[in-house]
């Protein structure tokens, strides 16, 4: 029996012969163990290295006194922990809705949120919280025109609060303000404020609050330079006691004609 073994060259119909070409080894280790060894290497990578996205954002404050931060979380991984502190104080975040968390914010600083994925991997984000206002109003300029005191005060956020502005005299009696009158508002935001008193030559300590309730507070006294009485501002930190209850009442006449009884009696019997 006769055995035929097809040649691996053929011929055309010039007569020319042709090798027909093998499969490429080369092609088969690039698609079967290289190609699948990188795109698992890139997911174990990716697995390994992956980070959580932190998105942290501050709420506009209606009051000025208390804000809200809201962080949201993406990562295809689940959150191992998430810690959220201002000036190192740690704040507990409540969880809403999917992976969205808020936590109440009462003053100004650095918000700091951290979040640690179930691989290990953690990401930071820092928010400087200065929407709050901590700051009190503050004297910027003074005057004594024929004896009424004429003070210019300024504020920049939550603004002068018109019914907390009064003073106290040097007998520690209460004294409401002339007039307190809205000038008007500067390139920086800041708001100024004329306020009027009659003034007590002796002292005067002016009391006035923000409306967020921050408080400033300072003396003004006068000497005499030949005729004229010459206005003295007292320092920042001076302190002054606070009006007594009562204080700026009038005394009925009956109680005052009893203390003058009681005055004779007493000067009588010492007599």
């Amino acid at each position: 029996m006769d055995y035929y073994q097809r040649s691996s060259y053929r011929s055309n119909r010039s007569g020319k012969k042709f090798r027909q070409k093998p499969s490429s080894d080369t092609s088969n280790l690039f698609l079967f163990y290289i190609l699948p060894f990188i795109v698992f290497n890139g997911i174990l990578f990716y697995c390994i290295t992956a980070t959580p996205k932190i998105t942290l954002n501050i709420q506009e404050s209606n009051d000025y006194l208390t804000t809200e931060a809201s962080m949201v979380i993406e990562s295809w991984f689940p959150t191992k922990s998430i810690s959220l502190n201002m000036d190192g104080e740690e704040l507990e975040p409540e969880k809403g809705k999917r992976r969205t968390y808020t936590v109440p914010i009462n003053r100004n600083g650095v918000l700091k949120a951290t979040v640690v994925n179930i691989n290990g991997m953690s990401s930071t984000i820092f928010r400087h919280v200065n929407i709050l206002d901590d700051n009190p109003p503050a004297f910027e300029h003074a005057t004594l025109d024929d004896g009424i005191l004429i003070l210019q005060v300024t504020d920049s956020q939550s603004l002068v609060n018109p019914d907390s502005v009064y003073a106290t005299d040097s007998a520690n009696q209460v004294r409401q303000p002339l007039s307190v009158e809205r000038l008007g508002t500067s390139a920086d935001n800041t708001i100024s404020y004329e306020l009027t008193f009659e003034m007590d030559l002796n002292g005067l300590h002016v009391f006035i609050q923000d409306k967020a309730g921050n408080e400033a507070q300072k003396t003004f006294t006068t000497h005499r330079e030949g005729t004229l009485d010459v206005l003295e501002v007292g320092a920042d930190d001076e302190e002054v006691p606070q009006p007594q209850a009562g204080a700026g009442e009038e005394v009925p006449a009956e109680s005052l004609e009893e203390a003058e009884s009681s005055a004779e009696e007493a000067s009588s019997e010492t007599s």
